[in-house]
């Protein structure tokens, strides 16, 4: 039953132990939890609650054959039974998604956990798709016999629903944060000597862990920049235009790029939607480029993934896979970090 009601009553209804809501701009239909606890099932809170989710997710999956589906480019693993309904995506490292029920999976309220555990996005869904949702943080996981029941924090930031980037948008405001990026990096002045920004670590993150997204503008990749630009620009001027130019790296080899012009990649002030762009190079990186198939908002963009467990506070650097050897028509900046790493004259292939 959909019922009419205001922010603040919301917040206190599910400070009691609403495990999913749906939200509307002017409706929220609530979903009380299955069943009442047992005096001797535990809960756990905070950052408990998303350990002990997290350990549960890989724990299960290793131990047992669980029915598996494919989802655009994404495996999803279906965890079930009479009670909540788990759809773990990429073997849990791209986050889960969790409903109440069977039928709420197919088309109904539910709740996407990022690959953090502790942050989702709540709201209703339509196969994996947001109709409307808003942020919340994982407030406490309770024992439901081999399972788990979840409670949410309070909701926070703007409504949100599926919104892809295509050739001539971006999907989203492109000043609208990701609940997640906000608790996970952070944009400043870079370690490196020749960078002027870099990305930062807030929190540990654990060797294959995701770290940040990486979206923009989608577009064929043989596309031409400037199709209509009549301006001659120098090699170093187009390195420059392409800066920000990354391959969407899809199962199906559609040749798609995700493309952000400098105007908007350079300044957090103009684009701050994803921040993955704002890595710098190493030839000793401890994160890399890969698919992100199912983000909750965006939907199939590129992210980074942890090479190694990071420290919080440690630059994110990421190989950029370019290859003088092969293409000595790079950045002057690249051939000189080139040719610092293999030396003068070796070329070596990456």
């Amino acid at each position: 039953t959909k019922l009419i009601l205001l922010d603040s009553l919301l917040q206190e209804i599910i400070k009691k132990r609403v495990c999913v809501m749906f939200i509307s701009t002017v409706v929220y239909a609530l979903f009380p939890c299955i069943r009442a606890l047992r005096s001797d099932e535990e809960c756990f809170e905070g950052e408990e609650a998303a350990s002990r989710l997290k350990t549960w997710v890989f724990k299960e999956l290793s131990l047992k054959q669980y029915l598996s589906t494919k989802f655009f480019e994404a495996d999803v693993t279906i965890i079930g039974g009479d009670g909540p309904i788990w759809h773990i995506v990429n073997d849990g490292w791209n986050g889960i998604f969790y409903y109440e029920n069977e039928e709420e999976s197919l088309s109904g309220a539910g709740a996407y956990i990022y690959p953090d555990y502790r942050t989702a996005v709540i709201g209703h869904w339509l196969d994996h798709l947001l109709i409307e949702g808003k942020a919340a943080e994982l407030g406490e996981i309770c024992e439901y016999g081999s399972s788990w029941m979840l409670k949410f924090g309070e909701l926070f930031g703007p409504i949100m629903s599926y919104s892809p980037p295509s050739h001539y948008s971006l999907g989203i405001n492109p000043l609208q944060e990701d609940p997640f990026e906000t608790k996970t990096v952070e944009v400043r002045k870079s370690s490196l000597d020749a960078a002027n920004e870099g990305l930062f670590t807030q929190r540990i993150i654990e060797a294959g862990e995701t770290i940040s997204f990486y979206s923009g503008y989608i577009i064929n990749c043989e596309s031409p920049l400037r199709a209509i630009d009549r301006r001659e620009l120098s090699d170093e001027e187009e390195h420059v235009r392409n800066m920000y130019n990354i391959a969407l790296d899809l199962e199906n080899d559609e040749n798609f790029c995700i493309d952000l012009p400098p105007e908007l990649g350079n300044s957090i002030e103009r684009y701050k939607a994803t921040l993955g762009h704002k890595v710098n190079h190493s030839f000793q990186p401890n994160a890399e480029f890969v698919l992100f198939p199912i983000h909750p908002i965006l939907g199939s963009i590129m992210s980074l993934a942890a090479l190694k467990d990071i420290r919080v506070g440690e630059e994110i650097l990421v190989n950029y896979g370019y290859n003088y050897s092969s293409d000595p028509d790079q950045p002057k900046w690249f051939i000189r970090e080139w040719e610092l790493f293999h030396g003068d004259g070796k070329h070596d292939e990456l």
